[in-house]
């Protein structure tokens, strides 16, 4: 009983801006922020940081954003890779995607780095609008 209040407790304190994402024996979570500007300091509106967990010997794992690609197409940049049990974190900040999208983010796992980002076997986070 005092377990599942706990992890209720837990869970309730979770930020509404955090993300998790899971595939393949490992994991990535943080945060996701729409970020305010001024004129005299601007900033990219998107900013995400968080941890990338692997929890699988031969696995590798990236975390991805989504950016506007060549004609109109989505295209993903690695922002960190891990291919060892472990942890390693990792930020970024980001414009938005055309038509004023914010960008998804995504955890791709393969035998390697170069099949991971392929993604071919991936969990997506898609932030509200």
């Amino acid at each position: 009983m005092i377990a599942l209040l706990l992890a209720g407790a837990m869970l309730a304190a979770a930020p509404a801006n955090a993300f998790t994402l899971s595939a393949g024996g490992a994991q990535a979570y943080g945060t996701y922020d729409q970020m305010m500007s001024i004129p005299e300091r601007p900033v990219p509106p998107i900013a995400v940081s968080g941890t990338l967990a692997v929890n699988r010997p031969g696995q590798c794992a990236v975390v991805q954003i989504a950016y506007n690609g060549p004609a109109d197409g989505i295209e993903w940049r690695t922002l960190n890779s891990q291919c060892r049990p472990g942890r390693t974190g990792f930020r970024t900040q980001s414009q938005y995607l055309w038509g004023g999208a914010k960008p998804p983010l995504r955890l791709c796992v393969g035998p390697n780095q170069r099949v991971a980002e392929q993604g071919r076997n991936c969990d997506v986070h898609t932030p509200r609008r």
